[in-house]
């Protein structure tokens, strides 16, 4: 922690050059000297106390001597010093963001601001501005999530590979690998990837494979399969799969088997509270065995 005395010496420039470069060298610096430079505006200028002496003393008209007694040189520092603590108070509380994480294995329930619902899937992560949200409404995404948006209220949902715009409504993203899927539940839903943009309504899904668009089949459920721990694939490569189950149940999985093409598509319904169950698709549909070893399972 920095103390008041050296940000003051460092405020004067007194600083020798051991003391500067231990200074820079310590985490607050950077944070430091953004707010010095924010907070330069703010730098009263200097009175001129000749002026002032002269001016009082034609107005008095006195002979009387005037004493001016003079400031504590550590005053003005110490303000200075308030300035910035006071700053950087401010600038670190309106540049705060809220992270919201679900690990492997578990889910996360949360509100934003406007009172819009959001789960997050397994390994999942999102982050907002909770200050000043009407002003920035948006939400960044990595991973997979479901909202039910308040009536009424509108923000984004940004994804490396694309953004979904929404006004209170309920859908699904899911944005993992190079695959960036949406689907509509309720409202209506604009996902933009790049140059390509597409308006979905309630049932209709769509999916950016490698930037790629592609029009999913229609899903007639009130909300994403995996809510109720079964997830529902649509033309989804093999590996793909294994990496949602590997999020879901916490294990490790190595395909140890040459595929064509890595494997056909699986579209289908996997379910995620029953490993045994969803280790006997993969065999049947794949022609593989799975050995398990502790906490690791091989396909071979």
């Amino acid at each position: 922690m920095i103390d008041d005395v050296t940000l003051a010496k460092w405020l004067n420039d007194e600083m020798d050059a051991q003391e500067q470069k231990a200074f820079e060298a310590s985490p607050e610096f950077a944070t430091y000297k953004r707010i010095r430079e924010y907070s330069a505006q703010l730098t009263a200028p200097e009175a001129d106390m000749d002026a002032m002496y002269r001016s009082i003393s034609s107005k008095k008209n006195s002979p009387q001597e005037i004493k001016v007694r003079q400031l504590n040189p550590w005053l003005p520092r110490i303000a200075a010093v308030l300035v910035i603590l006071l700053g950087g108070t401010f600038f670190l509380y309106t540049t705060k963001t809220t992270t919201e994480v679900a690990g492997l294995g578990e889910r996360r329930d949360f509100l934003l601001p406007d009172n819009s619902e959001v789960v997050l899937n397994s390994g999942s992560e999102a982050e907002y501005r909770s200050w000043n949200w009407d002003g920035n409404r948006k939400i960044e995404l990595d991973g997979e999530a479901y909202f039910k948006v308040a009536k009424g209220e509108k923000f984004d949902v940004v994804t490396d590979m694309g953004t979904v715009t929404v006004v209170g409504t309920q859908f699904n993203v899911k944005a993992r690998g190079d695959r960036f899927d949406v689907t509509c539940f309720e409202g209506k839903v604009k996902v933009a990837d790049g140059d390509e943009s597409v308006l979905l309504t309630p049932g209709k899904s769509v999916a950016f494979i490698k930037g790629k668009m592609t029009q999913l089949p229609a899903d007639e459920n009130a909300e994403p399969g995996w809510i109720t721990y079964e997830t529902t694939f649509a033309a989804e490569q093999l590996q793909n799969v294994i990496n949602e189950m590997e999020r879901q149940y916490r294990v490790e999985i190595e395909l140890k088997a040459s595929l064509p093409n890595g494997g056909k598509a699986y579209t289908g319904t996997m379910p995620m509270n029953d490993m045994k169950t969803a280790l006997e698709i993969i065999e049947t549909l794949y022609g593989l065995k799975a050995e398990k070893a502790g906490n690791r399972i091989i396909l071979r």
